[in-house]
């Protein structure tokens, strides 16, 4: 359970260090305001410094109202005000993001105060800075009030990874309180992603493959996204040499234990195998998987309905260019022993049974062009290249040797080598180009299920902003529960993000529209939101942050009185702000 607010005024002693090496030392008095759930710096006083190299602080000296210093020894001047400048405008956006997503409470609900503002304070800082690395926090707070008001220092954050990657309880809570957020049948979209590191001393770390092709060893994650509203739900890390057909196992048990057995996978190839299709039918989930168009039973189906299939009766509702078929089947699955009970069969047998099932043909017109100049370009190179003597029959890689079989005659006398193209075997082959497959336990309709794919999509976009807009590059991390710290900050980052994109897309597609009341429809008005619409098309989410990052805001409070004032915005920052439903602190 979070500690309760004690609503007393704490002093407390910060270390900031600098970049050239000095470590200013402040003092500072904050209050918890239960009903904002953030620490309320009341003041801030710099004590001195300690000098690179030292262990003492040397006090700073007063100055004078006129910036002018007092001489060594003579007394202080008592009406010194105390004043303070934060750039608010971006800080404003994140902090209302944060409440309105349920993010922030999410967080304080599930560990204590303390900790839940460091893992936020560091979140916003990821989104902010567009993912630079946790270093640059450390003056970075200097100008950006953040909740947790003594300040985030490397060994903080350090020891913050280390304290969540070792309590498990964190993770499963919040996975609980995202899940809570769905509908009872949510589409859930599965898929993984790899994060190299140079470290020896993660367990995690394999070789094996290697999306970013950097030659480094990898840790595999592997998430959860709900398709109906394109958010991040739960992740998990695995070895990087665990191919992900292999994993679908956890996934279902960490399905389960969120009580998501009633909703529907969306899966890519990567997890196709009939143990992974049985075992999922078995469970009792519905799911839809894209799987290869090369496998023997689904060609010999696509052979039996392709002149069907390219019929003009069968084309997309949403899209012209693509037509699809729905074909039930009755296919016979086969469960593996290891998933069987001593009650099912004795170990070392397994189990066939039958089901209906859909297979969902589809043909892409442009897909198939692209196929297809794909194919010839690689024929027509091989044939060149083995003509001009660059690749030589006995040492072609034994992949390459076999397309080359496959594809093209090639006759070596000695003096000269020829090669030909098998066209009729090349003729075979167009005929599957823009070919691809669905296969769905649940969905009757071809284009409802690939609509529900084509969402899937979105995780893809969800993967670069991981690796892009959070330093999810790299693991950065020497041990494993350090690692999986960062990592659930990161995906409290990534979670913000996403919030904040869904949120800045719906506004942007409704800018400039009208919506029937008189008022907001005036020329003016839809002018203004035009103007709006292309400047938020034109600009990141974190160039439009960043964008906001400008606005100031001073605090000025001496003995009898206490002024505050923001910098100002110009009439399109002030309506891109009211569509966000944010407002910034009035002036005094």
């Amino acid at each position: 359970m979070p500690a309760k607010p004690s609503g007393q005024v704490k002093t407390t002693i910060i270390h900031v260090p600098q970049p050239n090496g000095d470590v200013y030392v402040y003092e500072r008095q904050t209050i918890y305001l239960p009903e904002k759930r953030y620490n309320k710096i009341l003041h801030s006083k710099l004590l001195g410094k300690i000098p690179l190299g030292k262990t003492e602080m040397v006090p700073t000296r007063p100055k004078r109202l006129d910036g002018s210093k007092t001489e060594k020894g003579k007394g202080n001047n008592t009406n010194l005000v105390v004043a303070q400048r934060h750039n608010i405008g971006m800080m404003h956006i994140l902090d209302h993001i944060g409440k309105e997503s349920g993010i922030d409470d999410s967080l304080y609900s599930i560990t204590d105060i303390g900790t839940a503002q460091k893992i936020i304070s560091i979140a916003r800082y990821y989104v902010a800075t567009g993912g630079q690395p946790t270093t640059g926090i450390i003056t970075w707070q200097l100008n950006h009030k953040i909740p947790y008001a003594s300040g985030i220092s490397e060994d903080i954050y350090h020891d913050l990874y280390e304290y969540i990657g070792s309590n498990e309880s964190i993770f499963q809570n919040y996975f609980l309180s995202r899940k809570n957020k769905l509908s009872e049948n949510s589409s859930i979209a599965y898929d993984s992603t790899t994060i190299s590191t140079y470290s020896d001393q993660q367990l995690f770390a394999r070789y094996g493959y290697n999306k970013d092709n950097d030659g480094l060893k990898t840790i595999k994650i592997l998430t959860l996204y709900s398709i109906d509203i394109n958010e991040p739900i739960a992740f998990s890390r695995q070895p990087g040499n665990i191919p992900d057909v292999i994993t679908i196992d956890n996934a279902l048990r960490e399905l389960s234990f969120l009580g998501l057995n009633s909703g529907e996978l969306i899966l890519d190839n990567g997890f196709y195998s009939i143990a992974n299709l049985a075992e999922m039918i078995h469970r009792g989930y519905d799911f839809t998987i894209l799987i290869k168009n090369n496998i023997s039973w689904v060609r010999s189906t696509i052979d039996c309905n392709i002149k069907k299939l390219k019929s003009s009766a069968n084309v997309c509702p949403f899209d012209p260019l693509v037509k699809g078929l729905a074909i039930p089947i009755n296919h016979i699955f086969i469960r593996d022993e290891k998933y069987l009970t001593k009650e099912e069969k004795e170990r070392g047998e397994s189990r066939s049974f039958k089901k209906r099932v859909f297979l969902h043909l589809f043909h892409n017109i442009y897909s198939q062009a692209e196929d297809t100049a794909t194919f010839d370009l690689e024929i027509n190179n091989m044939r060149l290249k083995l003509e001009s003597k660059e690749w030589k029959m006995d040492s072609l890689d034994e992949k390459i040797l076999k397309k080359v079989n496959k594809y093209l005659n090639v006759i070596d006398d000695g003096e000269k080598v020829t090669v030909k193209i098998k066209d009729f075997i090349c003729d075979e082959e167009y005929k599957y180009h823009g070919v691809f497959v669905l296969f769905s336990n649940k969905e009757k309709s071809p284009f409802e299920c690939l609509k529900k794919y084509r969402q899937r999509n979105m995780i893809e976009t969800f993967f670069r902003a991981e690796k892009n807009t959070v330093d999810g590059k790299r693991a950065r991390s020497w041990t494993d529960n350090v690692f999986r710290g960062r990592l659930f900050v990161q995906f409290i980052a990534l979670c913000y993000y996403q919030y904040l994109k869904n949120k800045l897309n719906n506004i942007e597609d409704n800018l400039g529209k009208p919506n029937g009341d008189s008022e907001h429809d005036t020329k003016i008005n839809l002018s203004k939101e035009e103007k709006l619409r292309s400047w938020m098309k034109n600009m990141t989410i974190t160039q439009q942050l960043q964008w906001f990052d400008a606005i100031e805001g001073v605090e000025v409070s001496s003995e009898i009185m206490r002024k505050r004032w923001n910098t100002d915005a110009i009439a399109q920052d002030i309506l891109y702000l009211q569509k966000l439903g944010v407002t910034l602190p009035a002036k005094e």
